[in-house]
C-alpha cells in the first residue's frame, strides 16, 4: 500500500511540474544568451587550443 501511495504522489508531482513547464515562457534575449553560452562552452577546447598554439608559435619565432 505504501509503494502505491509514493508512486501516485510522485506521478502527481511530475504531472504538475510538466503543466507548469508548459505555461512557462522565457524572454527571447534569454534564449539568445543561452545559445551563445552553449556555443562558447561547446567550442571552448578548440578555441583555447588554437589561441595557445598562436601564442606558442609567436614566442618561438621571436627568439
Amino acid at each position: 500500500m505504501g509503494v502505491w501511495m509514493i508512486t501516485v504522489c510522485i506521478l502527481f508531482a511530475l504531472i504538475q511540474l510538466f503543466q507548469w513547464f508548459q505555461g512557462f515562457m522565457l524572454p527571447f534575449p534569454l534564449y539568445i544568451l543561452a545559445g551563445a553560452f552553449l556555443a562558447i562552452a561547446s567550442n571552448y577546447e578548440k578555441g583555447l587550443g588554437a589561441l595557445l598554439k598562436q601564442i606558442h608559435t609567436r614566442s618561438d619565432s621571436s627568439q
